[in-house]
């Protein structure tokens, strides 16, 4: 009994001393959180960089699951633009910022609010979303005009709604809002009136135990370059405030079906996509050729039925298709492409007529490679083909027309090269040089007139001179060629959001096709300042 006694005792005695320790742990978290608070009311600052991102990439502390941060080259586009990943299907009862369930669907929300500021030395009548192939010529007085705008539009809300269907299957429906339309009474005299623009809106099936998906909707182009592998929302998106981007870079939203494959552990994909299909059509300065005999040549129409009746839409006989296949070894990202399109028109005569089908498209690629990891990334990527104008940023035509009537397809080639640095936690650098050029003039002479694109014929005399009439300025554009800097700096983080400021300068370049009185050109410089609330990151 009496050793019964001493052991107890001696439990008794290490008790007390474990309580003793535990009393001083919890009496030294009081103090510091103490002196934490007291360092934070009288130094506001310091509690500012401790919302700072803390760890040793230039992305989120534990990025939540619906932001894109799997890569070091894939962290930039998700932190600026606020964009929910495919990722943010919560398979526990653990929610991050903007994110919540209904039963067993999970949502997740994101997006940004915009303040931004713009300035052109060349008045475009522009938005926020640049025209780069509209910059005036001399002949207009806009081109001896500068240009000041502040807008909100760019504003975007995001949401991503996801279920589990299955262990390994998964659908989402993805839906990204602007407010970049405009409807006929829309100005900004006194009480701004544009309208809810719908940029991406598209739903998906996905198998992760196959690596496989299928998608439907308004998504971007499988043409544009991603980060990795072909993911849904994870393209390689500039990184730009001006919201047309940069020229030289591949891309479209629009309606589409997709399916993409990934092989060996997702280090390979493959995907196939049909889109709808629309040209950009530039008949030159000659006007449409009529050919002998015939009554009309329809290559587009006024929109019809729910389209807008103000403006005009190619007649088109089959979708658009992309096929790309894509790799991620360890030291980047790589992709190649090819394109296809069938471009349409119809001469019509007396009694009959003549359709016309031409066959479109070409090839391209890309990379994202991190120089220096999580520090410095470059980028570079192209297509080159005839019929491509429109998947470039500039619009530049697909087509003109030939002596018959028919689509004569442009050759065209366009290029992007990047540069994006992190030398901070809280800031991103980036630098870009793009360019869009026709390769080739399509143009002919009938009846004493000039007709096509860049015909040498073509009076360019009075580009140059300001109030010149536009009879003495046919200048078709060969080249449109851009370099562009800015950054942003994540100047509050945590748990309220992120507040980033950002600014950008361009400059760009147009040269025309070399016509009767020489070659025109005409440049702009553009300034923007951005101060954008992210509430969900």
């Amino acid at each position: 009994m009496e050793k019964q006694i001493r052991l107890l005792q001696v439990q008794l005695k290490e008790m007390k001393v474990q309580q003793v320790h535990r009393d001083h742990e919890v009496a030294e978290a009081r103090e510091n959180a103490k002196q934490a608070r007291m360092a934070a009311e009288g130094n506001p600052y310091a509690m500012r960089r401790a919302y700072i991102n803390s760890n040793g990439a230039p992305g989120l502390d534990t990025p939540p699951p619906y932001m894109t941060a799997e890569t070091p080259y894939s962290t930039a586009y998700g932190r600026v633009s606020g964009v929910p990943s495919g990722h943010g299907i919560a398979k526990a009862p653990i929610f991050h910022k903007g994110q919540f369930n209904i039963g067993p669907v999970t949502i997740t929300l994101g997006g940004f609010l915009e303040s931004a500021g713009i300035f052109r030395t060349r008045n475009e009548t522009a938005d926020i979303s640049s025209n780069f192939g509209a910059i005036p010529w001399g002949n207009s007085p806009n081109a001896h005009i500068n240009e000041y705008h502040q807008t909100e539009r760019q504003s975007r809300f995001a949401a991503l709604v996801a279920a589990n269907v299955s262990k390994d299957v998964r659908v989402s429906a993805y839906t990204e809002l602007d407010f970049q339309g405009a409807g006929s009474s829309s100005n900004s005299r006194q009480s701004n009136s544009y309208v809810l623009r719908s940029r991406l809106f598209y739903g998906a099936i996905e198998d992760t135990a196959d690596d496989f998906y299928i998608s439907g909707g308004q998504m971007w182009s499988l043409a544009t370059m991603f980060k990795h592998g072909m993911g849904l929302r994870d393209e390689q998106i500039p990184l730009v405030i001006d919201a047309q981007y940069v020229p030289g870079f591949t891309w479209l939203r629009n309606t589409g079906v997709r399916a993409v494959k990934g092989f060996d552990h997702g280090k390979y994909h493959i995907g196939v996509e049909i889109s709808n299909p629309q040209a950009v059509i530039n008949a030159g300065s000659g006007g449409t050729y009529i050919p002998k005999g015939a009554l009309s040549v329809t290559d587009n129409n006024s929109g019809g039925q729910v389209y807008n009746s103000d403006t005009t839409y190619s007649t088109d006989v089959a979708p658009d298709f992309v096929i790309k296949g894509t790799a991620d070894p360890k030291f980047g990202h790589f992709e190649a492409f090819g394109l296809g399109r069938f471009l349409h028109d119809r001469v019509s005569y007396l009694g009959r007529g003549d359709s016309h089908t031409k066959f479109a498209g070409g090839g391209g690629g890309g990379m994202v490679i991190p120089i220096i990891k999580n520090k410095f990334d470059f980028q570079a990527s192209g297509l080159a083909g005839v019929g491509i104008g429109r998947y470039g940023t500039s619009n530049l035509p697909d087509y003109t027309l030939n002596s018959r009537g028919a689509p004569a397809p442009l050759p065209e080639a366009q290029v992007l090269v990047g540069l994006i640095g992190h030398p901070t936690k809280s800031i991103d650098l980036y630098a870009y040089g793009g360019m869009e050029q026709i390769l080739n003039r399509s143009s002919f002479n009938a009846g004493g007139k000039s007709y096509g694109y860049g015909n040498p014929n073509y009076n360019v005399t009075g580009c140059d001179t300001e109030g010149a009439a536009s009879g003495l300025c046919q200048a078709s554009i060969k080249r449109v060629a851009q370099g562009t800097v800015g950054f942003w700096w994540r100047y509050l983080k945590g748990d309220y959001g992120t507040v980033q400021l950002g600014a950008q300068y361009s400059y760009t370049n147009v040269a025309a096709f070399r016509g009767v009185g020489g070659t025109p050109h005409t440049d702009d410089n553009m300034i923007f300042f951005s101060m954008r609330y992210l509430p969900f990151q």
